[in-house]
């Protein structure tokens, strides 16, 4: 069984302690990614650019159409 876990270290020596636990492979330390709050970050390459475009072109058609009903 494989599970990620976050864990905050209150001790500048837990850290050696894992490291120790790494070596024996009982556990894997993995670098955390770097957290961003730019939306166009994180959706960057959600969805291909050809998706993209018919999404666009969906949404263009809608907002047409609805302009003409009122």
């Amino acid at each position: 069984m494989m599970e990620t876990l976050t864990i905050e270290l209150n001790n500048p020596k837990t850290f050696s302690l894992l490291k120790e636990l790494e070596a024996l492979t009982l556990l894997r330390i993995v670098k955390r990614q770097p957290q961003t709050n730019n939306m166009a970050d994180l959706l960057s390459n959600c969805i291909s650019s050809e998706q993209a475009a018919l999404m666009n072109k969906e949404l263009k058609q809608t907002r047409e159409e609805w302009e003409r009903v009122f």
